[in-house]
């Protein structure tokens, strides 16, 4: 496990990485007895994996707040809603979409921000995609049309309108009881959809907690 301390916001953050691979399981269950809050990362193409549900067992176990975070957006891979649908059923979590994909793989747009209502525009320059949002307080916004065009703009309203009917409003307490996980899409390479994730985290996540044995 590596850990990486940084400031945001305000906040000191504590990232313990732990390996993925079984071969690594018993590290990685150590250090889920030390943390106040996971984010499990998915891979769009590999979606959840055999190791992510066994350690995501353990974090329901002891009920602790779990983001996720679906990757490599930019790469061709599962639909967003069946990576939604495979989490619910293989992890067992409830989720919320708080950002949402505009288009996948080569057809991959950016991302509309359904926490902070805005869009960010993927251009693929690690850079500027990190803080260069437009805000849209509503999909319904034909700017958007100028911005993606009117077809991906039409299917992100359906898509959105479709998330918004299936998944449950984002509840703070549902949250950090470990009953509700909040979902974000992004490319992490690309340091992009890593800024919204962030910003999010810190309103929502818990402060460090006595931890049981």
């Amino acid at each position: 496990t590596s850990v990486l301390a940084f400031e945001y916001r305000g906040k000191k953050i504590n990232i313990l990485d732990t390996p993925g691979h079984k071969d690594f399981a018993e590290d990685t269950f150590r250090t889920l007895t030390a943390v106040d809050s996971v984010i499990v990362v998915i891979d769009v193409a590999k979606g959840v994996e055999e190791q992510t549900e066994k350690l995501v067992q353990v974090c329901r176990m002891r009920n602790i707040p779990i983001i996720v975070f679906i990757n490599k957006l930019d790469r061709e891979g599962k639909d967003a809603f069946d990576l939604l649908d495979e989490v619910e059923q293989k992890l067992g979590l409830n989720v919320t979409p708080m950002s949402f994909p505009i288009g996948m793989g080569y057809e991959f747009k950016g991302i509309y921000n359904l926490w902070e209502k805005n869009v960010n525009l993927f251009t693929g320059d690690s850079k500027k995609d990190i803080e260069d949002t437009i805000e849209i307080s509503e999909v319904s916004d034909l700017r958007l049309n100028t911005l993606v065009g009117d077809a991906a703009a039409e299917t992100l309203r359906e898509e959105v309108e479709l998330a918004q009917g299936i998944y449950p409003e984002f509840d703070k307490s549902a949250y950090l009881k470990g009953d509700l996980q909040p979902v974000f899409f992004g490319s992490a390479l690309n340091n992009f959809g890593v800024r919204e994730l962030l910003d999010c985290f810190i309103d929502i996540a818990p402060p460090p907690r006595p931890k049981r044995s």
